[in-house]
């Protein structure tokens, strides 16, 4: 008898496969679950652990913001471009370690109420321009928590310093090509009645390559005397100083000229060079006589003398003084309540005609955005933390670690640069200048902690962090 075999359609048939698929299903399921946790793991671990995609985002930041006109969307009048993704992906890895170690590191917890007031400041008067300033502020401060974790090894520092100001001149030749009318200037500005362009690297603004060489020269410092005369690094080093003058001179931005004056002042008194100085000043004033007539143009000495121009004409620092008027009457209508938090972001409360003559969103002072956008807290937290560094900065003077005394010198110098551009303009309003002032910030209280662990006799692994030790 010849049988032939055929599905079997009945339901218990039906039911033992489709309960046979279920649990195949399931499996599978259960396998990408574990599979998940197992990469989340694994990855958040390797964010704790390394420092490698720290120097990445530290060393790639100038390429990113070359991207800045490459908007792809818009959300709530936030444009999205390369920078502000990366500005949240940064953010969200920094977070992740700052979460795990902020109450083992010193001024963390100043930290984090700094950048907690600054929410809160946003939330109690929000606007799209104090969330974007906002964005910009976390993306920066952040990396106080993880640039230590890498920075504070000498090896990683090197690496860090290196390719940093190999990348740099790419910005700078661009505004050599500027210059020389190959490129086409990005920004222009009127000096009486001149219509003057100012090299910016192709950058949206000039002080973009200001704020990057006012980290870069302190460390192209630091470079040249761990460099070998006559060696190709010394080379280099040459090539990128000589950029790095004439990216800085076409400029044109006058306070950028004198804060990068005073870090070599301040690098060769720390260095007890005092002929050095003395060279430093006499090229100074060899450059201010050869650029006479662009100085000329941005600056006229006559507007800061009291019986000839005041604070509320458009005289005074090329109208610096009216706007710094115009925040602070900003901030004094905003109450106790405003005085206290801020008016959450960069834009005054006044009429619409005096927001454009005084373009809306530049106080020109960063003192007085930081405390008319988060408050007498936000500044003071700010200043605490500003002063910390600077002690740091000093404390390591009085370290045998060579590293420590190099990571403290270069931070007192950019620190004190900061300061001197913070008079004029805001450099917490750009990501460039609070990612690497928080980063080397970082990298100075990252290397003191370490140290004293290592006094106290325990042993760290090379590939961990002593913040991760029990």
């Amino acid at each position: 008898m010849i049988t032939t075999d055929h599905p079997d359609f009945s339901s218990t048939g039906i039911a033992a496969r489709n309960g046979s698929v279920r649990g195949v299903a399931e499996d599978i399921f259960g396998a990408a679950v574990v599979f998940l946790f197992l990469a989340v793991g694994g990855f958040v671990r390797w964010v704790i652990d390394s420092g490698s995609w720290i120097i990445f985002f530290l060393v790639s930041k100038p390429l990113f913001d070359l991207t800045w006109q490459w908007e792809f969307f818009n959300i709530f009048n936030q444009r999205v471009n390369p920078q502000s993704i990366v500005a949240v992906l940064v953010t969200l890895l920094n977070l992740l370690v700052g979460f795990f170690s902020f109450r083992n590191k010193p001024y963390s917890g100043r930290v984090f109420l700094f950048l907690g007031m600054a929410t809160v400041s946003v939330v109690v008067t929000p606007t799209a321009e104090g969330l974007n300033e906002l964005i910009r502020l976390y993306s920066g401060v952040s990396f106080f928590f993880t640039a230590g974790l890498a920075l504070a090894h000498k090896k990683k520092f090197d690496e860090f310093s290196s390719w940093l100001l190999v990348v740099l001149c790419l910005p700078l030749a661009l505004s050599c090509l500027q210059v020389a009318g190959v490129l086409p200037f990005n920004y222009w500005d009127w000096i009486d009645g001149h219509e003057v362009g100012r090299a910016s690297g192709t950058y949206q603004h000039p002080l973009e390559i200001v704020n990057l060489l006012v980290y870069a020269i302190p460390l192209a410092l630091f470079r040249w005397e761990k460099s070998r005369r006559g060696g190709g690094e010394r080379i280099f080093l040459g090539t990128f100083f000589v950029l790095a003058l004439v990216g800085l001179g076409s400029t044109l931005h006058r306070v950028g000229w004198v804060a990068i004056s005073v870090e070599l002042i301040v690098w060769y008194f720390w260095n007890k060079r005092l002929k050095r100085i003395a060279l430093a000043a006499l090229a100074v004033a060899a450059l201010a006589i050869a650029f006479s007539d662009q100085m000329a143009l941005v600056y006229d000495p006559t507007d800061i003398v009291p019986d000839r121009a005041n604070l509320e004409s458009g005289h005074f620092l090329r109208g610096r003084g009216a706007n710094w008027i115009a925040f602070l009457a900003s901030y004094a209508k905003g109450g106790p309540v405003g005085w206290i938090v801020g008016r959450g972001g960069s834009v005054p409360d006044i009429g619409p005609e005096a927001v454009i003559e005084l373009s809306e969103d530049e106080p020109h002072n960063d003192f007085i955005r930081i405390l008319h956008a988060y408050g007498l807290v936000g500044l003071f937290l700010y200043l605490s933390i500003i002063a910390a560094f600077l002690r740091q900065a000093f404390h390591s003077r009085e370290s045998q670690n060579p590293h420590y005394r190099s990571i403290g010198i270069i931070v007192a110098c950019a620190v004190i640069g900061t300061l001197f551009l913070s008079m004029t303009t805001e450099p917490t309003r750009y990501p460039t200048a609070v990612w690497y002032l928080f980063a080397l910030g970082s990298a100075l209280f990252w290397k003191r902690e370490e140290l004293t662990v290592q006094q106290s006799g325990r042993v760290l692994p090379e590939h961990r962090t002593f913040l991760y030790e029990t």
